[in-house]
């Protein structure tokens, strides 16, 4: 079957939607109600650029390696891997960066910091290849205007 438009406009799309949901509930939990000290201007910036730049990155790798090429068991895993390799390279990245700007607690709990990266980005994948490959995972996408 050849790609459409939507198959290569939804991989983006999905992808920074997932990233900087996730980053948003990250400054939430750590960046407010956890470690609130430092300047909340320095974690939204942070949160944004992470959001859209793993997002990006995880999109275009999904089309370039994925879309048109694959079958759908295939496809699912092959775009579960992508994103959450990309999390969970983002997520050791991050520790490092934040042990020298301690935004989100990165210095005291760097453990606490990279799990909670590294799980989210498993199950993410997961989700973002279903919703990618499957028929229901479509129609979800399809009803969000997606």
């Amino acid at each position: 079957m050849t790609p459409t438009r939507d198959d290569y406009v939804r991989p983006i799309i999905l992808a920074v939607a997932l990233m900087t949901g996730a980053e948003f509930f990250y400054l939430f939990v750590f960046g407010i109600m956890l470690f609130p000290a430092g300047p909340f201007a320095g974690k939204l910036i942070w949160t944004l650029t992470c959001g859209i730049a793993m997002g990006s990155v995880v999109g275009a790798l999904t089309i370039g390696l994925v879309i048109g090429r694959r079958g759908a068991t295939a496809a699912l895993l092959a775009s579960a891997a992508i994103f959450s390799g990309v999390g969970i390279y983002c997520s050791f990245l991050c520790a490092g960066i934040d042990a020298k700007f301690n935004y989100f607690g990165g210095r005291e709990h760097k453990t606490l910091f990279v799990f909670s990266g590294v799980l989210p980005a498993l199950a993410g994948g997961l989700l973002y290849g279903w919703l990618l490959h499957s028929m229901p995972g479509r129609a979800i996408l399809r009803r969000f205007g997606i």
